[in-house]
């Protein structure tokens, strides 16, 4: 039949260090190609994910802008390492990083690693 269902996908992995990384998405999908947009869907998380865990970043960037306030309120030097600017599909986190400091007093400093990661300190 018609009509759309709405479909939550989250996929995980844990690397041997214990990190754990995440991709996630909420996206309506036709009832009558839910098995294929379903598996489009999570093709595209799993590339995602993986592209995630090849940056060496520590957390996806929807992670890591949530992360900036909890450094910004912790005593002493917090590190995160963040992906690749050019691979931020938003300004979330260098918008989290001007408020932060703004509104916490506390200072940062980004960077970027040799192998393209972000290094906000």
């Amino acid at each position: 039949g018609g009509g759309r269902v709405e479909a939550s996908v989250q996929l995980a992995l844990t690397t041997d260090s214990g990190c754990v990384l995440s991709a996630n998405s909420v996206q309506s999908l036709p009832r009558g190609d839910l098995g294929p947009a379903a598996d489009r869907c999570c093709a595209k998380l799993r590339g995602e994910l993986l592209a995630l865990l090849e940056s060496g970043a520590c957390a996806c960037e929807h992670t890591a802008d949530q992360l900036i306030v909890f450094m910004a309120l912790a005593g002493g030097t917090s590190r995160l390492r963040a992906p690749p600017a050019a691979a931020l599909s938003s300004l979330h986190l260098p918008t989290a990083v001007h408020f932060a400091e703004r509104l916490s007093g506390a200072t940062f400093r980004i960077t970027e690693s040799e192998d393209g990661c972000q290094l906000v300190e």
